[in-house]
């Protein structure tokens, strides 16, 4: 017997024997009935507060924006994944909502610098946050005038909320349907008179082509990481429990990473004690820039914000009313002023640059609108009503957007120009952004 059946020989009871012990201790389960189980509800989903304190367990004191991620975006609990929050019956409304003469006004700007490199067909349009898609049909509105048509255009939306792409899809497209992971949009659409339209969920996903890039109030909800000027430098604003429980602020004792990668020249320029910076901000703002100066087109920011001048600027909004950012998180919109001028730092490099653009503003939207001769489409709209009330209405709305106690001056405009019309922009100064002479 050779060494190998001599091994299957001495092996071979205690392997059997084990196999019987084994057979011996296997229990049978019995299956479930059916009837008896019950599906997962809703309702027992961890709540964001419940979410919040878990990271907060495992990973220690959360940076402002980890906590502005979770709470807006969290795929079931987030604030903007839940329901419809723009419009009066919600926690704000923007301009597009009180005003049609808003959109339109805009509509205008892009088809007029337009006119000043090309024809502007064909044409993609790309909103980024789309809200309603109330901007988008005012400009379809004004685009259906100045003779363009269904294949002249196609929409590009980008929104990452499943609940915001069903209202959009509902408001502009006659059919729509989601489609397969294998695309880069998740969801497809046909408007009634043909235009087609494509959903995203990242800037980089939309093809890079001639466009018209729109960010209105797209901005100030990105994630932004707060910082104080302390007598060791910068420290960083962290997000904890306190002894009850609740969120609180407290201010990091050392250096965090975020401080060593962002706070830096030139964007900690100045004396500021307090600031805030997005680096996702800072990243679509090179983006678009890139975009628009390699493949062509315009990009306008229009959004609540400073040229640099404040540092915190952190806050919720409620039905309406400014609330705290930590309590009941989920339940409030939380947002920050765009810093426009690190937008103006990240877009506009030197010359040969990969993101390089021409950076015009940021200008107040109420002289953004009055450059823009808003004043003259107002008056077409009220000729065009028939009763007091009705004029009355119209014109508390556009007192709304150009009151500088209201939004007149806490909005800002900023625009995007390919390198090379700087020398016809200086020759036609860019609408809105100068005064004309």
């Amino acid at each position: 017997m050779n060494s190998r059946n001599l091994f299957r020989a001495l092996t071979k009871p205690l392997f059997i024997h084990n196999m019987c012990k084994r057979q011996k201790s296997y229990k049978v389960v019995k299956r479930p009935d059916p009837s008896s189980l019950k599906m997962p509800n809703l309702a027992d989903a961890p709540s964001i507060m419940d979410i919040i304190k878990e990271k907060l367990r495992l990973n220690g004191p959360l940076t402002v924006a980890e906590y502005m991620n979770i709470v807006i975006t969290n795929p079931t609990e987030g604030y903007y994944m839940k329901k419809d929050v723009i419009g009066e019956t919600g926690d704000f409304i923007t301009s597009p909502e009180i005003s049609q003469l808003f959109g339109e006004i805009l509509a205008v700007w892009f088809y007029a610098e337009t006119q000043k490199m090309c024809s502007g067909k064909p044409l993609q349009i790309v909103e980024l946050g789309p809200g309603k898609a109330t901007l988008l049909i005012d400009i379809l509105r004004v685009l259906n005038r100045y003779g363009y048509k269904a294949s002249d255009l196609s929409l590009h939306l980008v929104e990452i909320s499943s609940t915001m792409q069903l209202l959009q899809a509902n408001r502009l497209c006659a059919t729509h349907k989601e489609t397969g992971l294998e695309l880069p949009y998740n969801h497809e659409g046909e408007t009634a008179s043909g235009i087609k339209v494509y959903w995203y969920n990242d800037l980089k996903k939309v093809p890079k082509n001639f466009s018209w890039y729109i960010a209105h109030e797209f901005f100030d909800v990105l994630p932004v990481h707060k910082f104080e000027k302390t007598e060791k430098g910068w420290r960083e604003i962290l997000i904890d429990l306190d002894e009850n429980g609740k969120l609180q602020y407290r201010i990091a004792a050392n250096e965090t990473q975020s401080v060593k990668v962002l706070v830096r020249p030139p964007l900690d320029a100045g004396d500021r004690m307090e600031l805030e910076i997005s680096p996702r901000a800072l990243g679509i703002a090179r983006q678009l820039a890139n975009r628009v100066d390699q493949h062509g087109g315009l990009a306008l920011i229009a959004d609540y914000g400073h040229n640099g001048d404040k540092g915190d600027t952190f806050r919720a909004f409620h039905k309406h009313k400014v609330v705290d950012p930590l309590e009941n998180p989920g339940e409030a919109d939380l947002t920050a002023d765009v810093d426009f001028s690190q937008l103006r730092i990240s877009a506009s490099m030197t010359p040969g640059e990969e993101n390089y653009a021409v950076v015009v503003g940021p200008v107040k939207q109420t002289e953004f609108l009055e450059r823009m001769q808003a004043a003259v489409r107002l008056q077409v709209l009220l000729d065009n009503v028939n009763t007091d009330e009705e004029k009355e209405k119209i014109k508390a709305a556009y007192e709304m957007l150009v009151d500088p106690k209201k939004m007149g001056e806490r909005f800002k405009f900023m625009a995007f120009y390919p390198s090379a019309m700087a020398p016809i922009l200086q020759k036609f100064p860019p609408l809105g952004f100068s005064t004309l002479k």
